[in-house]
């Protein structure tokens, strides 16, 4: 199990799409864990009635937004507490440490001389272009939709560029 998890070794095109996609279920607990601080907030917050199973006071919800969203997402953030903010990041840390992971054993297979660089520069590119699609980043939001494409396009890169590395050969 430990070598799925370490930056050796080199995967195929195959492995590496099955390895994106097993990262996905990697994240259900902290989406799990997500949805619990929302529906805890909103239940602190009085929109959802326990007591009552139709008991989201959707109206409610809605005009607290509109009336003044500041003091809204304001409330929302005072709700975070470290123990949420622990809880969430722990249960992303082997998602992302498995798909950057994955990234670089692909990389590997493909580039194995400038491997280093050419991850680097991909990892580099992804958080840019994340922070730029998360408005971190507003000065380049302009760019959200070539970021996007081009990302999709090293994704179909990854996985359909063939390796010098017989199938057989990989050690990932």
């Amino acid at each position: 199990m430990l070598k799925f998890f370490q930056f050796s070794g080199t995967i195929s095109g195959t492995t590496f799409f099955l390895r994106i996609l097993f990262t996905i279920l990697l994240s259900i607990p902290g989406i799990i864990i997500i949805t619990f601080f929302f529906s805890s907030y909103l239940i602190t917050e009085g929109f959802i009635d326990m007591s009552n199973p139709e008991g989201f006071d959707q109206i409610a919800f809605q005009e607290s937004i509109e009336e003044n969203p500041e003091e809204f997402f304001a409330n929302m953030y005072s709700a975070v507490t470290s123990g949420w903010m622990i809880s969430i990041v722990l249960s992303f840390i082997p998602a992302i440490w498995f798909s950057i992971a994955s990234h670089y054993k692909r990389v590997s297979a493909l580039f194995y001389e400038n491997r280093k660089n050419i991850f680097a520069i991909l990892i580099g590119f992804k958080l840019i272009s994340d922070a730029t699609g998360l408005g971190i980043l507003s000065s380049f939001s302009f760019l959200k939709t070539p970021f996007s494409i081009i990302t999709v396009l090293i994704f179909i890169f990854l996985v359909f560029k063939n390796s010098d590395i017989d199938k057989d050969d990989h050690e990932g």
